[in-house]
């Protein structure tokens, strides 16, 4: 027997050099796979008094009691065998297995179990339980040189999902109970269960120790919470609307603050001009220079008197802001330079404007917090 597991060892040793294949999963080719010769709809009445321990979809409530939803059925087949012939020892599952008499029936049970989705992990969001989770991983996935334990993955697949290929000694046991793992491993790592004919699994769970059982039943029991989302980056510091006038572009008071043949500012200029005002209290040795404009209607004369009376206003209402009036020049052109089509009430509306231009000496002082600073190259 010695000789039987050494070379079994070797072998899965060897094996250890295979990539992981891929898990099983919940498509209906792959639970179609599971569930073998039995019939489902079958099954799930005949499993009646199983339902009461294993839940009615095989997600047990008590961690004493397996899941078996999404479990191979030929696995589930081969363990209730096991317990009627008493290969397995439990005194409940032992009568509750020789309960069942006709092999049909029982291929019924095991499909209608196997037909249900994988069993799933629950989040842990205990320090100490996520502790063992990552010490679990690790075993599961690369194994331990040191002690010669062999990486699960290979034959229980990733996260214990199993292996595409149905087979009975590969149970699913990702997503089981951390306290039903803990035990079976155990109970294989003491021989007092030896249903394993192979005696791969006593030989694996005898180079365990408790704390790596508990670490490999952490794992495969529960998954970490998803990392919490990045922090969202600080938005930028908003533009001021006054900068614009830094950028030798012009500010236009355009017609909506001017009716046909008026130099009256109406109230919706007052936006527009606070950008102005914004821009002489923080460059304070700027000036500005209002350039007046109509619409092609009338005479070029009027419409030049009426374009300066329009400058003026704005000039008016800047310095009521407090800006003094030797920092703003004015002057108006009339229809020159239009920026919309005099041929229709839209266009000349927009033609109707003041544009205020910024007159920055050369070394502009930026005030700060109420006070003027230097530029700062």
């Amino acid at each position: 027997m010695s000789q039987i597991r050494n070379y079994i060892a070797a072998a899965f040793a060897a094996g250890l050099l295979i990539a992981t294949p891929a898990v099983a999963g919940d498509t209906p080719a792959e639970i179609k796979q599971r569930i073998g010769p039995g019939d489902p709809e079958a099954g799930k009445e005949a499993s009646g008094m199983c339902q009461g321990c294993h839940g009615e979809d095989g997600n047990s409530a008590m961690s004493t009691f397996p899941k078996l939803a999404g479990q191979w059925s030929d696995y589930i087949q081969k363990q209730f065998r096991e317990f009627q012939n008493g290969a397995r020892k439990d005194p409940t599952m032992t009568d509750m297995a020789l309960s069942v008499g006709e092999f049909p029936e029982l291929f019924d049970i095991a499909a209608y179990f196997a037909s249900q989705n994988l069993m799933t992990t629950t989040v842990t969001e205990d320090e100490k339980e996520q502790a063992q989770y990552l010490d679990g991983e690790k075993l599961y996935n690369e194994g331990n040189a040191n002690s010669g334990s062999f990486r699960c993955v290979m034959c229980h697949g990733k996260h214990g999902q199993g292996e595409p290929l149905n087979n009975p000694l590969f149970p699913i046991i990702g997503g089981q109970h951390k306290d039903y793992l803990i035990k079976q491993l155990t109970d294989f790592k003491n021989n007092t269960r030896d249903n394993d004919r192979s005696g791969m699994m006593m030989l694996i769970a005898g180079r365990l120790s408790e704390q790596d059982i508990v670490a490999l039943s952490s794992f495969l029991g529960h998954t970490l919470p998803p990392p919490a989302p990045p922090a969202p980056l600080a938005p930028p510091p908003p533009v001021e609307e006054w900068r614009v006038l830094l950028e030798d572009k012009a500010v236009n008071i355009e017609g909506t603050s001017f009716k046909s043949g008026s130099s009256k500012l109406n109230d919706s200029a007052d936006k527009q001009l606070a950008v102005v005002i914004d821009f002489a209290n923080n460059i304070p040795d700027a000036k500005l220079e209002l350039i007046g404009y109509s619409d092609s209607t009338g005479s070029e004369k009027n419409n030049i008197k009426l374009s300066e009376n329009r400058a003026n206003s704005v000039k008016k209402f800047l310095v009521h802001k407090g800006i003094s009036a030797d920092r703003i020049s004015t002057k108006g052109l009339g229809p020159a330079n239009p920026v919309a089509d005099n041929t229709t009430a839209e266009g000349r509306e927009k033609n109707r404007r003041v544009e205020i231009h910024s007159i920055l000496k050369e070394e502009k002082k930026v005030r700060v917090n109420g006070a003027i600073k230097e530029p700062v190259e």
